[in-house]
């Protein structure tokens, strides 16, 4: 079964792989593309006085931002505090680190984030906290993974976050005064030579964060790549990982 939410071990993890993710997010990039064309699509909207990143990482999303949007003020907000050398150049930028269930949030009149919520302990609670503090009209704008993501892993070991489903997010919106104007979800499965490659691209990307408990001895190692290969083996002799993207548009209700 799925654990619960170490967010000191999140941190860790993701601290150590700051020098790979980049590298490694495929689908984490396409996720910030996708969210901020039906943003777009959805809003029309460009220019904003203050726009706040939840969960920036290393910059994926922050680097769209200047390119889709006006601004007078970047607020930058992550739980791991070495994020911050990936921003100290960006103008109009301020890193904070912290969680962001529990920093003090800033006003603004657009809330972004790129597959962070997942780890979020309480969505519902989060989501009442920037519609708080988000200016009259404001957006709300985020990606997040739904429940088939990484299901070979799961289904192998165990481990894994609790995804909530498109329609679980939405009534914790509505719940917390959003009104949801757009959302899109799709299945990404990357390919990857080996099993031990899904686990290596795992690793860089800090997402053995939720790894069960017991350590991977070689022996345990080889029989999960054996395991792997044998239920999820493709024709053209590499295996399969899925990625669940969801990601959501919404405005404050007035």
């Amino acid at each position: 079964m799925p654990g619960e939410i170490d967010k000191n071990a999140v941190r860790k993890r993701f601290g150590r792989s700051l020098a790979t993710y980049n590298g490694a997010a495929a689908v984490q990039r396409e996720m910030a593309g996708t969210l901020l064309d039906l943003f777009t699509s959805a809003t029309l909207e460009r220019q904003f006085a203050e726009i706040t990143e939840l969960g920036c990482g290393a910059g994926i999303l922050t680097d769209l931002i200047p390119e889709r949007f006006d601004y007078a003020r970047l607020t930058l907000i992550d739980l791991v505090p070495e994020c911050a050398q990936f921003h100290e150049h960006r103008p109009n930028a301020h890193f904070l680190a912290g969680d962001i269930e529990e920093i003090d949030l800033p006003e603004s009149g657009l809330f972004l984030s790129n597959a962070v919520f997942q780890w979020a302990a309480d969505p519902g609670r989060l989501f009442g906290r920037i519609a708080e503090k988000l200016n009259r009209g404001g957006y709300l704008a985020f990606t997040t993974f739904g429940p088939e993501t990484l299901r070979e892993v799961s289904a192998l070991t165990g481990g894994g976050l609790a995804y909530r489903t498109a329609k679980e997010l939405n009534v914790l919106l509505e719940a917390n005064g959003f009104e949801v104007l757009a959302a899109r979800e799709e299945l990404l499965t990357p390919e990857f030579d080996s099993p031990l490659d899904v686990l290596k691209s795992l690793k860089a990307t800090g997402v053995t964060a939720v790894s069960p408990a017991e350590p991977w001895s070689r022996r345990r190692l080889a029989a999960f790549s054996e395991a792997y290969t044998g239920n999820f083996r493709l024709p053209n002799g590499k295996v399969p990982l899925t990625y669940h993207p969801i990601a959501l548009v919404a405005g404050k209700k007035q």
